[in-house]
């Protein structure tokens, strides 16, 4: 029972909101207290504001619901009243109906003073009902007889005419006719609402069946009031239709993930196309997608076994299981392939066509993969990782020999491994063609490597004597690892091609910020070099004897040498707050070995990540305005207030004193912040060392490559060495009259951990690997590890050695060499030379 509808003796309308009337249910009107078809936006609010405050004065003891049930109501009402469509259609009825005439509806039109005159003029004639032919008397509005309207109005103007004139007074219309054409383009209205929700239209059947029902004429009302009830109807079946859209979609895809791309295409179809949204139009291109797929697969597999063509069958069936893998027709042919492809990789392993046997392997999908097929694709990876390490390694040393009897030991049966291991055993016994470098070549060097010139491993000095076996064995145990202190020793003896001095001021003195100048007095007889980098400790002692032998002459040699690694490399994490104290300890150590160092220079090294260098080309000046000029260009390329650096400078390509003036000098300023420089310091003299120089280990290291590789020569050509640290990699390109630098970050530590990572061992385990790759459990995912670092170092190399031609296109590099404890690392060689 609505709420409208009286229950009780208590009415809420009579007693809320003051409503006097009897009628019920109330309409919106009669809800807000407003006169019928009042159209006033302000008063509609008004009356809804008036009456939202009759109801909150209602006790709080009455009936809650009740009270809230009006209070929709009323809301509702307004809500209707403001609603355009809803207001017209709710208009339109109450004109069919017919409106009291109250103040607030009188016509006060012209077509309203019309149908006023009508009746005047009709004044004392009888009218006569067209429905039952009833003469009525004057006066009368209704048929005494049938009820029917005596008057009525004029389609075209309005105006009220008798029921039994056939034309309007006011306006000539033919009144009955034009009813009926009126009547007639109402039901084609209705029809073509009912052909639009044959069509799914609904709102368009709605909007046409609106236009209908807001017709307000009483003679038409039979058209207005089949329209609502169409509305209605039309409402009705979009609920039903949307709803049964809905479970189709739904079931859909429930069928899609059973993977029944039939029925979901059948169901999804059946979904009229204005009711399918994006998601069920998406989801049935899916379906009609995996469907066509399936079947085109499943005919391809069909016609592959007829024709026996099974070589590429297994992609397909792989990919029919991922559309359909229930499929167990598809299943049980692929686990057939896959044993054909197994028992032929057994056969190519006992062979010893490894590749041969993986390419088979690889070809079995994921998920045929038994516990088996992982082992023998283990295997047989393992195995030719092997049989490539050996083939193709850049030197027959000890690493390659090591993996070449790990491989005959693995493959027993294999007369190439056998064979491989016994040439590597041979060739490892000759000497290298240089004898500065680190062994014999085994795989042969292409005329053009992958970075263009040819590449060694730069291990030995052979220049300068030792002064006892000691000595040499242990340069010999760390091949290419004391050049940058070879370079600091010569510069402390004076015979360093550069001899910058990043030293600060105080220390240096003002000839600190002029180039670099020769005073002529006699150097050291002994001279320390010391290069501590994040690993430890390398010195270099050069002595010379200040008084040989009469008729003798003095010789340089190499006194003694150490290297003394941290008690915990400074690149790990954990080392970060005892870095200091874990340098000191070095230091310390260092001392205790060498002994007395009066009478000695000693020359530090300052890291190359720590280092600034600028190279640029002054144009011909007079020498009194070089300095200036100098200092200006470093003002400006280098990127701190030059208080803040120790800075030097010195001009590469030596030409005659007579035609410096007029031709262009190359410049090379070298910076370091004064802090890193006084902090470097301060930790010597902590430990109880009295430092004389401090030089760029990068251009420490070009002293030495000068020293070692030209000695008294002067060729034009250069030579590029790359220095890998743990943690840094200093590229120098030397000749003897130009040096070029360059730093980037990347060292021995990136592959440490990617090693650790790749094999699970810890940081020192996988550090071992790097230079004995035998001890690897899986070789091939050591392989796996050291790629991405060989590739990443020969893209730095390649783009450096670009940059310094666009500078130095006239000294071009004729020569690579690696050096460093991390080029140890095994397969950067043969990545370098040979791109794999």
């Amino acid at each position: 029972m609505s709420i409208s509808e009286p229950q009780t003796d208590f009415d809420p309308y009579r007693e809320w909101l003051k409503i006097t009337s009897t009628q019920r249910p109330l309409g919106p009107y009669e809800l807000l207290g407003l006169a019928p078809l009042e159209s006033n936006a302000v008063k509609i609010q008004g009356a809804l504001q008036r009456q939202m405050a009759a109801l909150d004065g209602v006790p709080q003891s009455d009936d809650a619901t009740l009270w809230e049930a009006v209070r929709r109501e009323v809301t509702d009402a307004y809500d209707t009243l403001m609603d355009s469509t809803q207001k017209q259609l709710l208009d339109a009825a109450i004109k069919r109906r017919g409106v009291p005439v109250t103040r607030a509806t009188k016509p006060a039109t012209a077509a309203a003073a019309g149908a006023s005159a009508a009746q005047t003029a009709h004044a004392g004639h009888a009218v006569t009902c067209r429905q039952c032919q009833k003469l009525n008397p004057v006066g009368r509005r209704f048929c005494g007889d049938c009820g029917a309207p005596l008057w009525e109005s004029c389609p075209q103007c309005g105006s009220e005419c008798p029921a039994d004139e056939r034309f309007c007074g006011g306006c000539g219309a033919d009144v009955a006719g034009g009813v009926e054409q009126q009547a007639k383009q109402l039901e084609a209205k209705l029809a073509e609402a009912r052909e639009l929700l044959s069509a799914y239209r609904y709102d368009a059947a709605i909007t046409v069946l609106r236009d209908v029902a807001s017709v307000a004429d009483k003679r038409l009302a039979k058209w207005a009031e089949q329209a609502l009830a169409d509305i209605a109807h039309v409402q009705q079946c979009r609920e039903a239709q949307q709803a049964a859209a809905q479970d189709s979609l739904a079931q859909a895809k429930r069928h899609m993930e059973g993977y029944a791309y039939e029925n979901a295409v059948h169901l999804l179809e059946s979904i009229p196309e204005p009711l399918a949204n994006v998601e069920s139009q998406t989801l049935l291109e899916r379906a009609r997608s995996a469907r066509k797929e399936l079947l085109a697969l499943g005919g391809e597999i069909r016609v592959a076994l007829e024709q026996k063509k099974t070589a590429d069958l297994l992609p397909r069936i792989q990919r029919l299981l991922a559309l359909k893998p229930n499929h167990q027709q598809a299943r049980q042919i692929g686990e057939q392939l896959r044993d054909n492809l197994v028992k032929q990789a057994r056969q190519f392993l006992a062979q010893h066509r490894y590749r041969e046997a993986l390419e088979n392997l690889e070809r079995i999908p994921d998920f045929l993969r038994t516990e088996d097929v992982a082992k023998l694709v283990e295997t047989a990876t393992e195995l030719e990782a092997l049989l490539d390490g050996v083939k193709n390694a850049a030197l027959a040393d000890k690493p390659t020999l090591a993996l070449a009897e790990k491989l005959a030991k693995l493959a027993s049966t294999s007369e190439e491994a056998g064979k491989l291991k016994a040439q590597l055993a041979l060739r490892s016994q000759t000497k290298p063609t240089e004898p500065r470098c680190g062994g014999p070549n085994w795989f042969p060097v292409p005329k053009r490597t992958l970075l263009g010139p040819p590449v060694d491993w730069l291990t030995s000095l052979t220049r300068l004597p030792t002064a006892d076996d000691d000595v040499a064995a242990r340069l010999t145990e760390h091949p290419g690892q004391l050049f940058v202190a070879l370079g600091l020793a010569l510069q402390g003896m004076g015979l360093a091609r550069v001899t910058l001095d990043l030293s600060p001021e105080e220390k240096s003195g003002m000839l600190g910020m002029l180039p670099s100048l020769s005073i002529g007095r006699r150097g050291p007889s002994a001279a320390w070099g010391l290069d501590v980098s994040e690993s430890g400790l390398k010195a270099i002692k050069l002595f010379q004897d200040p008084k040989p032998p009469k008729g003798t002459k003095a010789e340089l040699k190499i006194a003694a040498c150490e290297v003394i690694p941290h008690s915990k490399p400074l690149t790990r994490p954990d080392a970060e707050l005892e870095r200091g104290e874990i340098m000191e300890a070095t230091l310390k150590e260092f001392l205790a070995r060498a002994g007395e160092l009066k009478g000695c220079k000693i020359c530090i090294n300052l890291p190359g990540h720590r280092v600034l260098g600028r190279f640029y080309e002054l144009p011909p000046l007079p020498a009194k305005k070089v300095a200036d000029a100098i200092a200006f260009e470093a003002r400006h390329q280098l990127p701190f207030n030059l208080d803040e650096l120790c800075w030097q400078s010195h001009t590469q390509d030596a030409v005659e004193a007579k035609l410096a003036d007029d031709q262009p000098r190359r410049i090379m300023v070298v910076a370091a912040r004064q802090a890193h420089v006084k902090d470097r310091l301060a930790t010597f003299k902590t430990a109880g060392i009295n430092v004389d120089l401090v030089q760029s280990d990068a251009l420490a290291l070009h002293n030495a490559l000068v020293h070692e590789l030209y000695g008294d020569e002067a060729g034009a050509g250069a030579v590029a060495a790359i220095d890998v640290g743990s943690e840094n990699t200093n590229l120098v390109i030397s000749s003897p009259h130009c040096v070029w630098f360059r730093t980037f970050g990347q060292g021995g530590d990136q592959v440490t951990s990617a090693i650790a990572r790749e094999t699970q061992l810890t940081l020192d385990q996988a550090a071992q690997l790097k230079r004995e790759p035998a001890k690897a459990r899986r070789f091939g995912k050591l392989q796996q590890a050291l790629l991405p670092f060989a590739e990443q170092m020969a893209g730095e190399i390649s783009r450096s050695l670009a940059n310094y031609v666009k500078l130095y296109p006239d000294h071009p590099v004729e020569h690579v060499y690696g050096l460093g404890g991390a080029f140890q690392t095994f397969g950067l060689l043969r990545h370098l030379r040979i791109g794999k």
